[in-house]
């Protein structure tokens, strides 16, 4: 019965003590915010792959979102000298995440606020289809993951 209570002690003492330790906060929740929101001018940095490889290049990178129709938006991501690319999509709802899909890129990134400040995190991606006669399949050219943060104006 002692060893019992003791060994229940120790787990009590060892939960307590580990729970206290210090996480780095990341205290970024996903904005489901209007499309306004999203307007604007983000920079901040990247990894950019080539290919296929999975070693990449830091980079910087700028973002900039326009709003051309009530739900359309315009999305130009840059990383001098390693990617540029504009998209073209539709943003009817509130919902915290962009997905913009074509036959040769993609674009996936989601919204996030902290306090007054937002930030926009995702992968832009171009990329060609190879027809075999048994398969067909996506080959990746180029690949940009970011994060990058509202500039205030």
């Amino acid at each position: 019965m002692m060893k019992q209570a003791f060994g229940i002690i120790i787990l009590l003492f060892l939960t307590t003590f580990l729970s206290q330790c210090k996480k780095e906060a990341d205290d970024w929740i996903f904005c489901e915010c209007a499309i306004d929101s999203w307007i604007g001018d983000y920079t901040g940095s990247g990894n950019y792959y080539q290919g296929e490889e999975l070693d990449y290049q830091q980079c910087d990178v700028q973002l900039t979102v326009e709003q051309i129709a009530p739900d359309n938006l315009k999305i130009r991501v840059v990383a001098p000298d390693y990617y540029s690319e504009t998209f073209y999509g539709i943003k009817s709802d509130s919902t915290y995440y962009l997905t913009i899909s074509g036959t040769s890129k993609s674009l996936n990134m989601n919204l996030k606020i902290r306090g007054n400040e937002l930030k926009l995190n995702g992968t832009a991606k171009n990329f060609h289809w190879v027809y075999d006669p048994d398969s067909t399949y996506l080959v990746p050219d180029k690949t940009l993951a970011f994060d990058v943060t509202k500039t205030q104006p």
